[in-house]
């Protein structure tokens, strides 16, 4: 019963549909003008700006309550990236050669956290968490691909071990549904294995910026989806909640 309420609360309406549609295309159109990206911003914030004012009614109560989670939690995750950076910045002579990289991470930001969060409230943390790895592994696979052939081709050894990247990606999804509390801890260590691999957040100038924006698209799905399988429950938990909600309940009557 519980997922069939949260497969109903999952269907698109048309506002979602035709929002989204508005992002696919100001994000395919850019190579027009960069201008059309404004499109993909209407298709974003435009229904959240009409739900707040009250010219819009097509979510219901699970629905706003997870919007606003996952707008608190976009909050809070761009605010502690903002004071990092206003640091970094202030602490000493800072060249910011490419303003637009930073509008681009903080969107980044947004979104990204935006995303997942919502996810988790639709999905639960397992299935967010298996089908975001997999949803980004098989991304990074293809890109891994493409960007060893063709024009870009530098022999068999780049192009078989660059693919090699996006195992993380598939066998902790394959953990996650068997094993969550142990995938988080592992996905956690990946996670930190990868920041030290790239050295990401090592430079000393903007370039810090761009390092970040792959950050949030690499090591993001593997660090966020780690952070949600921590707080799963095993089955012998939760029945010990439910019983003591279930006691606590039978006391008060």
């Amino acid at each position: 019963m519980v997922d069939q309420v949260v497969r109903q609360h999952w269907r698109p309406t048309l506002t979602t549909l035709v929002a989204g549609g508005m992002v696919v295309l100001g994000l395919m159109l850019t190579s027009l003008s960069w201008w059309i990206l404004l499109l993909a911003g209407i298709g974003t914030f435009g229904p959240g700006i009409l739900r707040e004012l009250g010219w819009l009614h097509d979510k219901d109560e699970f629905q706003r309550q997870a919007a606003y989670r996952a707008g608190y939690h976009a909050f809070l995750t761009a605010g502690l990236v903002a004071v990092v950076l206003v640091a970094f910045f202030r602490s000493g002579d800072r060249v910011v050669k490419d303003p637009e990289e930073l509008a681009t991470l903080f969107l980044a930001i947004l979104w990204f956290t935006w995303f997942l969060s919502s996810l988790q409230d639709y999905w639960g943390p397992q299935k967010m968490a298996a089908r975001v790895l997999l949803a980004f592994g098989s991304v990074w696979l293809v890109f891994t691909i493409v960007s060893n052939v063709g024009a870009e081709w530098t022999g068999w050894g780049a192009l078989l071990l660059h693919p090699l990247l996006t195992v993380p990606f598939f066998v902790m999804a394959w953990l996650s549904q068997r094993w969550p509390r142990l995938t988080g801890i592992i996905l956690l260590a990946v996670s930190i294995f990868f920041i030290q691999f790239f050295g990401f957040f090592k430079s000393s100038n903007f370039g810090l910026i761009t390092q970040g924006i792959t950050f949030i698209l690499f090591v993001g799905p593997l660090l966020a989806s780690g952070v949600a399988l921590l707080g799963v429950r095993q089955k012998s938990e939760r029945l010990e909640v439910a019983v003591g909600s279930l006691t606590r309940g039978n006391a008060t009557s």
